[in-house]
């Protein structure tokens, strides 16, 4: 395979995964926050933002762990 198309392959894949992460994982986060921490009560001002910060770096994780998964998954093989 193509190492550019490779490269391609790996970095859309891995945002798509990492998309698909970040949504389970935000619905679940901001669930557990309202069944269990906040409920119907006013939530305190910021909790976006927060929320927000965390979403972000995870997802940012997930993407470069997803793109590593399928580089290595079809990089081919080192010669010597």
């Amino acid at each position: 395979m193509n190492r550019g198309l490779l490269l391609l392959l790996a970095i859309v894949g891995g945002a798509i995964a990492a998309y698909v992460a970040v949504l389970a994982i935000g619905g679940a986060l901001v669930g557990v926050l309202w069944i269990y921490v906040f409920g119907d009560d006013p939530w305190p001002n910021g909790w976006e933002v927060a929320v927000g910060i965390i979403l972000a770096v995870l997802g940012a994780l997930a993407w470069i762990a997803a793109g590593r998964a399928i580089w290595r998954r079809f990089a081919p093989p080192a010669e010597g």
